[in-house]
């Protein structure tokens, strides 16, 4: 995942998306719109394990790589997305230098990590580092903002995701999509981090206005939109444009 790594780390940015619709041709749909990566989000979309094989294959066929975001930090989840043929897996929730450490081994094949070996999928297999799916943490408490400098020494990790809006409540502001200025400068403080160890920043944007903040902080993958949203935007655009032409009529 060598050629991966470097186009998410740039320059130029690169761009993604999530899917958080469980259905393969929704995955297929997004894997051809033009995006860098999509994400698969098996924490809060409604993909599961139990249904990942599929979207994951559609993403292939649209040739698009596909990132998949484990729920928890579980080693037996990371190591099965992996072996089902994610291209790499975003992993939450994580504190500490400690728990990116557990990240990172559960990915990687002995001696470097504990993954074991049985790969779903026979092109996803130990043969070199080049052939590692990623792996990239999520910087989204005030504790992991604490230890950043140590999250992103651990040797082997591939990447840092902000989460803005937990990384918010966390830092004690209330629940909104506005990003605080004390977040947008922690934004700087996880791209400056990155930029010293060579990794992968990712992030989540929240519009234009957003996405043009976070890219001026050092962001080098944004993620924007997802399956779900992009549906329902264009769903409420074409209805509200009918319903004008009706009042018109």
């Amino acid at each position: 995942m060598a050629d991966l790594r470097q186009r998410l780390i740039g320059p130029p940015a690169a761009f993604g998306t999530w899917l958080a619709l469980d259905n393969a041709v929704s995955a297929e749909v997004m894997g051809r719109a033009g995006f860098d990566a999509v994400v698969v989000d098996t924490q809060h979309g409604g993909a599961s394990e139990a249904t990942l094989l599929p979207l994951l294959q559609a993403l292939d066929a649209a040739g698009t790589p596909a990132l998949v975001r484990v729920p928890w930090l579980d080693p037996a989840r990371i190591m099965r997305a992996a072996d089902l043929g994610a291209a790499g897996v975003i992993v939450p929730m994580v504190n500490s230098a400690a728990d990116a450490e557990r990240a990172v081994a559960a990915i990687r094949y002995p001696p470097r990590g504990i993954r074991s070996f049985g790969p779903v999928r026979r092109w996803y297999s130990p043969e070199g580092a080049a052939r590692d799916a990623l792996c990239i943490v999520m910087i989204e408490t005030a504790e992991a903002l604490a230890d950043l400098e140590a999250i992103a020494a651990v040797p082997g990790l591939d990447g840092l995701l902000i989460g803005p809006v937990d990384l918010a409540l966390g830092m004690g502001f209330a629940l909104s999509l506005d990003m605080p200025a004390a977040v947008l400068d922690a934004v700087g403080e996880v791209a400056a981090a990155c930029r010293r160890h060579g990794l992968i920043c990712a992030s989540v944007s929240f519009g234009p206005e957003n996405a043009a903040l976070q890219l001026a902080r050092g962001v080098t993958f944004l993620t924007s939109g997802s399956d779900s949203l992009f549906m329902r935007r264009a769903a409420e655009a074409e209805i509200a444009a009918l319903r004008q032409l009706a009042d018109q009529a």
